[in-house]
Order: structure tokens, then sequence, then C-alpha cells
């Protein structure tokens, strides 16, 4: 089907559904996938996220879950491919989108707290990645359809991040609303998600002896005595 008859189809579904126009929402990490988002089809809007050094064509909100002193302490020495906390901070400060935070920080002017009670009191403590979060959000807004890329967790470091995920796009699946995933994402979303649920909040727990994510920051502190 070529994209005109594409086009038409989608808009006789979503007329029959009384859905027109559909609002569509890209979640974009740092995989690389993120190639292949539609940065340049307007009726998406862009969401992304990482500290790695990409240039994005356009990006419509920016999502940074961490608490500062976690992500300065992530991004405390310079690795190849990925900003220093102060050149994050730096590319923050200059987006002309919302850029979503625990909080808001004066250094950050597009900085706009995070609903973090409002996803928790529709889903409970599920939540164990930024992408997570979004796929909430996204939902919560009332999108018709959540599409995924540059985000695919695999292997056993990243069980909890894909095992939240799994959920919630199973989720959105079951409320009607459309899931997009690039070939290669190995995703599985199911007909009956069970809930999903984690004692350390990805990103707000930072300070748990649970919080996975910072077992290397761990390390390396205590190597250098702190």
């Amino acid at each position: 089907m070529d994209s005109r008859k594409a086009d038409a189809a989608e808009r006789e579904e979503t007329k029959d559904r009384g859905r027109w126009p559909l609002r569509k929402v890209a979640i974009v990490g740092g995989g690389p996938t993120r190639l292949y988002a539609p940065y340049h089809d307007k009726s998406w809007d862009i969401w992304a996220f990482s500290s790695r050094d990409y240039k994005y064509p356009r990006i419509t909100r920016w999502f940074e879950i961490h608490h500062p002193t976690d992500l300065r302490q992530q991004l405390a020495s310079r690795k190849l491919g990925r900003r220093t906390f102060a050149d994050y901070v730096n590319f923050m400060r200059k987006l002309r989108c919302p850029v979503y935070m625990q909080a808001r920080y004066k250094y950050i002017p597009n900085s706009v707290r995070f609903p973090i009670e409002r996803v928790l009191d529709e889903f409970g403590r599920c939540f164990t990645s930024t992408a997570s979060y979004m796929v909430a959000l996204a939902m919560l807004e009332g999108y018709n359809v959540i599409g995924l890329w540059g985000v695919n967790p695999r292997g056993k470091e990243y069980g909890p991040q894909r095992g939240a995920l799994e959920y919630l796009l199973s989720l959105a699946r079951q409320k009607g609303i459309r899931v997009y995933l690039p070939r290669g994402v190995n995703l599985r979303l199911r007909a009956h998600p069970e809930p999903y649920r984690t004692r350390v909040l990805y990103a707000y727990d930072w300070r748990s002896p649970g919080a996975w994510w910072r077992r290397r920051v761990r390390l390396r502190l205590r190597m250098l005595g702190r």
C-alpha cells in the first residue's frame, strides 16, 4: 500500500472511530533505530531522551528524569559518544521545547516537572526506565498512536526495563492505542497483560541500594574512597 492510500485508509478508520486527526507520538531513545524515527513527518510529536552526543532533526519534548546528583555522577567522566554532565546541561539549556525533569530547575529555562503522581496513581509502581514514564504519559494525554525508536532493552541487565515496557505497551494496545515498533525490536506485547511492579522506582529511588542503574557509579565511588 503506498503512502497516499495508507493515509486515506487511516483517515477513514479514525473518522469511523471519531478520532480524527490521530495524535501520534514517537518516543526516541539512543539506540540505532533512532535514525528511522519520523522526524520529518509533522503529524508525529517527537519525545526524545538520551545523554549520548546525538543530533535530532526535530524534538517537541525532551525527557531527563534522573535526579541531578545521580546524573552528575553518571556523567562524571568523559566517554566516547556520550556527553559529560556539563555538556549535557548546556545541551538542555539550549532546547526550545519543554524539558521534563523531576523538578523545575532554574538552570534549565524550559524545564517542566514530570507529573510523577499522575502516572503512579494510574499505573502503579511499574516504572523501570525513562521510556516507561514516557509511554505512561502518552497514554494519559490521549495519544492514539505510540511508536518507539532507539529503544530496545535486551540482555539480563535490561530485564527490568523490558518487563515494564512490555506491560505498559500491552496495556496501551488493550486500550485501543496503536503501537508501532520498528523492525528488530523484540518487545513482546500480550493481549492480557499481567501487572508489572518494581520495588525500586527508576530515577526517583536513586539513593536506594537496589538502584541497579547506579551499580557502576557506586563501584567507581567506592574505588575513589567516597
